[in-house]
């Protein structure tokens, strides 16, 4: 796919090094409050070698534009930056800046995330310098809640968290998250081209890292090295699954990612097709018309049929038996009870 189109959105007078060491891909979209932590963190970092950062602001209504002028004028000599005068979307904005990379190794953070170890960029180009065999590196991060939920913050990876992690490591469920964004550093030239149907996919995670791990395992580095926000705004994940187009799009997702590692993780990617498939029954557009429900719950069974009648009866209570339903049902028998007493 060309995003040449969106290359006279450039901010004037950037002279980045033509062959950078890294590429630091940086999206942003009304990151007003955030943006200032995030670039300064990036340019905080201490490091023997040249990086670029590459920003794609995506028309935010806010002073998100302003402030990343202010820094691309400062920086010229690190910073490319597109400025959008109409909003692009989230996946087309990331795309166009990640094709715009040069490094040698890409790491993307988003607008309202930032690096907490000045080290951080040495750290992971010295691992994977080191190890020719990995596709990328990640390495832990802390998640700080500030979406009104009141959890205090805990990081991302626990210690027995695997040091080297492969294509199954994403698919043994669906949603699969351990790696935050802000901490993979990856090998460019396995990126420069990415299968059509990952432009189709509407999560980017996922796809990319089992497409790197295909090419080679992903390490582990055992080391707090940034901040991942959860903030409000967007749809949530609750949300998203009462989507029947979101929904679909996951089910298209795995079946291409199924296909495009030649069905070595069939029975992996079965399970999570499944779930997904059963999620349908309970979609909005469901919700009121338990003809339809009937019909993508038995079309769920028979893409992956029950082990016994007892796990096919737990199904149907899940999905087809709402909680007034089951309600109105234990009240009956209630009073069936009731009266056979006297």
């Amino acid at each position: 796919m060309n995003f040449s189109y969106l290359n006279n959105q450039v901010f004037p007078g950037y002279d980045v090094p033509l062959k950078p060491k890294v590429s630091v891909c940086l999206i942003t979209y009304a990151h007003e409050n955030y943006i200032d932590t995030c670039l300064q963190n990036i340019l905080n970092q201490e490091v023997d070698f040249t990086y670029e950062i590459i920003i794609g602001e995506d028309c935010s209504p806010d002073r998100t534009a302003e402030i990343v002028k202010k820094y691309a004028e400062q920086y010229p000599e690190k910073i490319k930056a597109f400025i959008r005068p109409k909003n692009v979307g989230a996946k087309v904005n990331f795309l166009h800046c990640f094709f715009e990379c040069r490094g040698e190794y890409i790491v993307h953070i988003e607008g309202d995330d930032y690096w907490t170890d000045v080290h951080k960029l040495q750290t992971q180009v010295e691992f994977l310098d080191a190890n020719p065999q990995a596709s990328a590196c990640f390495h832990n991060a802390e998640i700080v809640f500030e979406d009104g939920s009141g959890f205090p913050p805990r990081l991302i990876n626990q210690p027995d968290q695997k040091k080297w992690v492969n294509s199954a490591d994403f698919l043994s469920a669906k949603e699969t998250w351990f790696m935050a964004t802000a901490s993979v550093m990856m090998r460019s030239q396995f990126v420069q081209t990415l299968p059509e149907w990952f432009f189709e996919s509407k999560s980017g995670d996922i796809p990319l890292y089992v497409i790197l791990a295909e090419q080679g395992p992903i390490g582990y580095i055992d080391r707090i090295m940034s901040v991942y926000r959860k903030n409000e705004g967007g749809m949530s994940y609750t949300d998203s699954v009462k989507s029947e187009v979101f929904l679909n799009n996951r089910i298209f997702m795995y079946s291409k990612i199924n296909e495009y590692t030649q069905f070595k993780y069939k029975d992996l990617i079965q399970n999570i097709i499944y779930e997904y498939r059963l999620l349908k029954v309970q979609s909005k557009k469901n919700e009121n018309n338990y003809l339809r429900k009937l019909v993508f719950f038995s079309s769920a069974i028979f893409y992956k049929k029950p082990k016994d009648w007892k796990q096919t009866k737990t199904l149907i209570k899940e999905y087809l038996v709402s909680p007034q339903t089951m309600l109105g049902y234990l009240n009956f028998r209630k009073k069936i009870n009731d009266f056979l007493r006297f």
